[in-house]
């Protein structure tokens, strides 16, 4: 037998373990580049019209919980605004705005009273006397002649009683009748129940003449801690004024909501089947968000009558994750009577990207049935603002995967964002429609990525046998030659 037979079978299993290697590698290289794909030609599998209430060149767009159920891309990638021509619309996403916390000082009327002079030894006594009737502190004056101003040492300033909950005042504000001059430095001290003081800083009271107008420094700060008593005890260098009157300066909150949560009420559904069920599945109050929302607050609503939860909240983001607990904490609803409105719990704040809940209630508490509990979730939904440019009506669109980000910064769309946003235009969504071309296409992509491993195997096994066959063959071939 010639021995440069011997070598074709060689050369055959080495170009077939070339062949399937190569079409290995187009297979997965083909994968790969699936993969990684980002373009803007993917197919949006949801459109929903957008119907503009207010015409402006912006126009903005509150987004529905639907819109994060529909989009399958993170951080809402694949939204797109097309005209009616089907062109790209820019826009820019924007994020709900936090509470707007504004200060205002509200000044009340305090009361003065002169302060006798200190005595060398003992107690220090205050001009009025203090009574406690029917729970009320009351103050009475007390009697004799009057003090003189240059014999007192300062003043005693009643700032009077505070409704609870009533933060306690910041500053007292001081009036005189003169002089147009003076530099004043005091101590300040302050007290309940008039026998025990404290301290409670320093300071002074300035007026001084300039060309411009008098320059005057009336205020005094006070603490944190001050009770209802405080007394202002000039030093000994000062030249105090005559005071005739003082006021007592409360900070008033107020906190404005800009970009209101969007308000859900879920009722409670059975927990899948999952490795992470656990016996908890059971007695679980379980939620589906049906999307992946920026939740503000959770609240647990229970039915009507008297009851008191101890649950644990727990949250995941997938199915096939474990339970993470947010937190352990009392639900109740207290029925009042009288027409009395039921008293409940505060909600629960969140500040996370949610999905599913669940409330495990406490074995020890009779928890009401699933069917009678309700989660409201408010949710920080964002907003799109887009320019009115092309033909309308518009249309959101949205579901493909992979997609490259399609919304603009917000300051290269809008110039000066913070002056226009009170000129936006006003537009809601239509309901979403599902494209049939797109959902097959999505059927076809998902059974082909389905199909590919078993391909690979296929591709594999068919090399395998292949391989075999030439060894096999040159296995017979060298076997069955003569001797070297």
């Amino acid at each position: 037998m010639d021995k440069r037979l011997l070598g074709v079978p060689a050369i055959l299993a080495i170009l077939a373990i070339l062949a399937i290697l190569a079409i290995l590698a187009i297979f997965l290289a083909r994968g790969s580049a699936l993969a990684g794909t980002t373009s803007d030609d993917l197919p949006q599998r949801y459109r929903a019209a957008i119907i503009v209430e207010q015409a402006a060149p912006f126009v903005r767009l509150p987004l529905s919980p639907q819109v994060y159920a529909n989009s399958r891309s993170a951080g809402l990638a694949d939204l797109r605004i097309l005209d009616a021509g089907g062109e790209r619309v820019p826009f820019a996403l924007l994020a709900p705005r936090p509470e707007q916390t504004t200060t205002r000082q509200q000044w009340r009327a305090a009361v003065l009273y002169r302060l006798p002079p200190r005595p060398a030894s003992g107690e220090w006594l205050a001009p009025v006397d203090l009574t406690l009737a029917d729970g009320r502190l009351t103050l009475r004056q007390r009697g004799g002649p009057p003090i003189a101003a240059e014999r007192s040492p300062g003043w005693l300033v009643d700032l009077g009683e505070r409704a609870p909950g009533e933060a306690a005042p910041r500053a007292l504000r001081f009036e005189w009748t003169g002089p147009s001059e003076f530099s004043a430095p005091y101590q300040l001290e302050t007290s309940a129940d008039l026998r025990t003081w404290r301290a409670a800083g320093s300071g002074q009271l300035i007026a001084l003449a300039a060309a411009s107008g008098a320059l005057t420094q009336p205020d005094a700060p006070l603490p944190e801690s001050v009770e209802r008593f405080v007394r202002i005890v000039w030093r000994p260098e000062a030249r105090p004024p005559e005071l005739r009157a003082a006021q007592a300066g409360h900070a008033d909150e107020q906190r404005t909501t800009l970009d209101p949560a969007t308000s859900l009420v879920l009722a409670s559904s059975p927990e899948p089947a999952s490795a992470y069920a656990g016996e908890d599945a059971r007695r679980a109050l379980h939620f589906d968000l049906a999307a992946r929302l920026p939740v503000a607050t959770l609240e647990l609503l229970l039915p009507a009558g008297t009851r008191v939860l101890p649950v644990r909240v727990q949250a995941r983001q997938r199915l096939d994750e474990p339970w993470q607990t947010i937190t352990s904490t009392v639900v109740y609803r207290l029925e009042r009577a009288g027409g009395v409105a039921a008293d409940r719990s505060p909600p629960l704040v969140v500040r996370r990207d949610l999905r599913y809940v669940r409330a495990l209630p406490d074995a020890r508490a009779t928890a009401p049935a699933a069917g009678e509990v309700r989660l409201e979730v408010r949710a920080d939904l964002a907003s799109v603002v887009f320019a009115a440019q092309g033909t309308p009506p518009y249309t959101l669109a949205t579901g493909a995967e992979r997609a490259s980000p399609g919304a603009l910064p917000l300051p290269t769309l809008v110039p000066e964002a913070d002056k226009e946003r009170v000129r936006f235009g006003v537009a809601r969504l239509g309901t979403f429609a599902e494209l049939p071309e797109a959902a097959q296409q999505d059927k076809t992509a998902a059974r082909n990525a389905a199909l590919r491993p078993w391909l690979l195997w296929g591709v594999l096994l068919a090399g395998v046998v292949l391989l075999a066959v030439m060894v096999w063959r040159l296995a017979r071939a060298r076997g069955g030659a003569p001797p070297n």
